[in-house]
Formats: C-alpha cells, structure tokens, sequence
C-alpha cells in the first residue's frame, strides 16, 4: 500500500514536470518573440516552478495498532488519500472536505460495502504525531491511529 501512496506522489510530480515543459514548448512557438527569449525559457531552473502543496496531514497509511502495518496479524491499516478512504472491506470517496478552525479536517464519506452504499460524516485531527479518527453518526470517541512507515 505504501508503494500505491508513492506512485500517487511521483504522478503528481511527473504531471507538473510535463506542465512546465509543455508551457516551455508553447512559449517557444510564440509569434514574435525574439531567439534569445526562446533560448532562455528552455533554460528556466526547475527550482523557479512553484512547489506543489504538501498533502492534508491525513494523507497516508494508518492503523490502530502500529503492528497492523506489517502482513503478520490479521490486523490491517486504512489509506487515506485526498478524496478517498480505503479500508479492508470497504472504499469511501470523501467529499465535502473542511478543515476547522483548530486544525483538523471534516468530510462525507460514501461507503460502498458488501453491496450497501452509507454515507457519514467522519473527523481527522491531528494527535501528536498520530490521527485521532471520530464517526459522529456513530456515537463513539475518538479512535487513535499511528502512521505506517
């Protein structure tokens, strides 16, 4: 699951990458513009792109007990990306996502499990370096979570 997280990562670097180098080739086509101008924009440092957004502090792979991280229990972590929730018999899109004012996230999600669709709310706040994980609609506290390295 971690590799999926990675790949999501380096697409997004890839895709602004292929942004810059196509907005490169279509300012060389510009009618008028001088040699030197076009030679220049080929030669733009890479570090004069602006830095794309670091992911929401939810992003990534969670489980209650970090020994849930690894293939040797029958434990198993969430992955959270930025609009969807995944965990081991059910895939949510979030939607509606807000972050409040002390930091944390809100969203809906959109469950579809063993042939039912639900939808809730759920709330992410950050708990050191751990996620505190609530369901409102369900009525219980909040539920610890440790990053999976």
């Amino acid at each position: 699951m971690a590799m999926r997280f990675r790949r999501m990562i380096m697409a997004r670097y890839l895709t602004a990458l292929c942004a810059l180098a196509l907005t490169a080739t279509l300012a060389a086509c510009s009618e008028g513009e001088a040699p030197e101008a076009v030679a220049e924009a080929g030669t733009a440092d890479a570090s004069d792109a602006p830095s794309p957004e670091p992911a929401p502090f939810y992003v990534g792979q969670w489980a209650a007990d970090p020994v849930w991280c690894t293939d040797q229990t029958d434990g198993f972590p969430i992955i959270i990306t930025e609009a969807r929730f995944e965990g081991r018999e059910n895939i949510c899109e979030m939607a509606d996502i807000e972050t409040t004012p002390e930091g944390g996230a809100t969203a809906r999600l959109t469950c579809q499990s063993e042939g039912e669709t639900i939808e809730e709310p759920i709330t992410f706040a950050q708990a050191g370096d751990q996620i505190a994980i609530v369901w409102p609609d369900r009525g219980t506290e909040a539920t610890l979570f440790s990053r999976c390295e």
